[in-house]
């Protein structure tokens, strides 16, 4: 597995200076940095993990977003199994994306399993601008996903104003 840490930093649980300074500079966050240590510890346990690459890591709103490298995160994403065992170890939601891709990709990959069907940019008179996802069928008590929380995962990843509506009201 790589991580956005050194190995060696992430079985020892301590920095060397290399990875010091990137952390000190902001290139690395803490959240980088602890969960560079759990999955370190985690690879035992889950050793799918080993084929995998972690970029970047967000804390959002008490959840986790995981920036994987190119293919990774359907490892993660279509392995039901791995994916519940993770998120069992790390005690909390997580998001999985593909690092280097489009914005339509990671919006597809936070919905996951949910289909988008469209995606339209709308340009606001004060020069901002609002994605909106148009996703099939219509809002009920047992839609798969909680729309705010990815709401502010993909405000946090990519910076994007997020509108949701469905197909049919």
């Amino acid at each position: 597995m790589r991580l956005p840490i050194c190995l060696f930093d992430a079985k020892t649980g301590i920095l060397c200076p290399k990875c010091e300074g990137k952390f000190k500079s902001g290139h690395l966050t803490k959240t980088d940095v602890d969960l560079s240590i759990k999955l370190s510890g985690l690879q035992v346990k889950i050793p799918e993990l080993d084929k995998t690459t972690l970029l970047h890591a967000l804390e959002v709103d008490g959840d986790l977003a995981l920036v994987m490298g190119k293919g990774d995160h359907d490892i993660l994403r279509k392995n039901h199994r791995v994916f519940r065992n993770l998120e069992k170890e790390v005690g909390r939601k997580i998001w999985v994306v593909e690092g280097e891709t489009s914005d339509r990709q990671v919006l597809e990959d936070i919905f996951f399993p949910i289909k988008i069907l469209m995606v339209n940019v709308v340009w606001l008179p004060d020069g901002s601008k609002l994605t909106k996802v148009i996703v099939p069928g219509r809002k009920t008590k047992r839609f798969p996903l909680d729309l705010e929380r990815a709401k502010s995962v993909v405000k946090a990843i990519r910076g994007i104003d997020l509108i949701v509506e469905f197909e049919r009201s």
